[in-house]
């Protein structure tokens, strides 16, 4: 009986060693660091902003028992009790409560194995856009330089060319459209654009250059001072004035007076140089030549225009009259003074406009206006009138024909404002200039 007492005693002796040795071996080792996933709350009570932790994509230190918001990463150093949070990852795993160890050797830095985010909308500058673009055999240019592409294609072409040519048409269109902007245009001018492209153009055999030459001429000098500049200065005032008035080709005529409106249009330099070659002539000529469909387009835009120069006289004496300021008064007299030395409305009346003026009036009062095109000759016409005030007046006192016209579209233009609002500028135009031509009130 004791025998068997101490077999059983021996064999639980062993049997407790055998298992303590056994899971002491099975013991982690102790973690360097933690990392936790999980909803920290703040502290309640902590009501300073001081302390606030402040989220970011980066780790950041924790102080003790600072607050912060829910659902970070956090960060535990076993080894120096350091802790650190940052925002969690969009792109990892959404294992909330999850407890991970993680072994490392470092306890001042953590390790990130992602790369930076790349900044998709940094900066280039043109010059590295060209280079990054080379290698992709990609070309990049500005529109001076398609300009100045353009313009050696032009060159080339001229050679060549040939009435059924579409590439200089293709050229032409292209630099019309760049030389509305102003930039570009002042460059092409630097460039003798005017001399080596615009002048060949106008100066050829073919009708489509001429009408192309002109245009770009046009658009170029619209609005451009620079540009107007260098026009007068390469002379082309009067080559405009030759096709105007020799040519009888509509298209030409018509981009020749538009190219002669960009230039002088507030430019009382270029206007001398248009009264010093018979500008005034020419334009008189056109209503002496047989009426036909393009011919009223034709004297349509030159009654705008000469109408535009009558009132740019009117408008720099009332900025004269009108500027306290010193200097810029000093400059509201130089610019008119130079509108007085053209004595424009003087040659006007010389060279019959006003007589030009009431026949279009008497005209449109035998047919009626109709459409837009008539419209618009009452209206140019009228202010045009309007704006020579007693130049005209007394050269046209005496025709009572053109008060009966006057009457006769007053009545018209009376109907047609009663059915359409629109006509109302027009009706009180032609009753304007009804009392104004009045010969009993004379």
């Amino acid at each position: 009986m004791v025998l068997m007492f101490l077999l059983v005693a021996t064999l639980g002796t062993f049997w407790y060693l055998d298992t303590k040795f056994h899971w002491e071996k099975r013991i982690l080792p102790e973690p360097e660091s933690v990392i936790i996933e999980n909803e920290f709350e703040p502290i309640k009570n902590d009501t300073t902003t001081s302390n606030k932790f402040v989220p970011t994509d980066e780790w950041q230190i924790l102080g003790d028992d600072q607050p912060i918001p829910p659902g970070l990463h956090v960060q535990v150093n076993l080894e120096t009790g350091v802790k650190r949070a940052k925002l969690i990852d969009k792109n990892e795993n959404d294992n909330t409560n999850n407890l991970s160890i993680v072994k490392s050797n470092k306890t001042d830095n953590i390790e990130e194995t992602k790369a930076p985010p790349v900044n998709l909308h940094k900066f280039k500058s043109y010059e590295k856009l060209k280079e990054d673009l080379k290698e992709l055999n990609v070309t990049i240019k500005s529109d001076m330089e398609v300009m100045d592409d353009l313009s050696i294609r032009f060159k080339k072409q001229m050679k060549i060319y040939e009435d059924s040519n579409t590439n200089l048409k293709s050229i032409l269109t292209d630099l019309e459209y760049l030389l509305h902007q102003v930039d570009t245009a002042e460059v092409f001018v630097k460039n003798q654009g005017i001399e080596s492209i615009i002048i060949p153009c106008i100066n050829s055999n073919s009708s489509f250059l001429k009408e192309q030459g002109a245009l770009l001429l046009g658009s170029a000098a619209s609005n451009n001072q620079k540009v107007q500049i260098a026009a007068v200065e390469a002379n082309t005032i009067p080559l405009l004035l030759k096709y105007i008035d020799d040519e009888y080709e509509f298209l030409i005529q018509k981009n020749c007076i538009f190219a002669l409106s960009s230039i002088i249009r507030r430019f009382p330099t270029a206007q001398k140089k248009f009264i010093e070659n018979n500008g005034i002539q020419v334009f008189i000529s056109i209503f002496k030549r047989p009426t036909s469909d393009s011919n009223i387009k034709l004297r349509l835009k030159v009654s705008q225009l000469l109408e535009d120069l009558v009132i740019e006289i009117d408008d720099a004496k009332l900025t004269f009259n009108e500027e306290y300021n010193t200097e810029l008064n000093a400059e509201a007299k130089e610019r008119l003074n130079q509108y007085n030395e053209l004595h424009l409305k003087n040659i006007l009346v010389e060279n019959g406009w006003c007589q030009i003026l009431g026949n279009v009036f008497i005209s449109l009062s035998n047919s009626l206006p109709t459409n837009e095109e008539t419209h618009d000759m009452v209206e140019a016409s009228g202010k045009s009138l309007l704006a020579m005030g007693t130049f005209c007046k007394k050269e046209l006192k005496s025709n009572k024909q053109l008060f009966k016209s006057f009457s006769t579209l007053e009545e018209h233009y009376k109907k047609l404002f009663q059915q359409d609002n629109l006509y109302k500028p027009l009706y009180q135009l032609i009753n304007k200039l009804t009392n104004t031509y009045d010969p009993v009130l004379e």
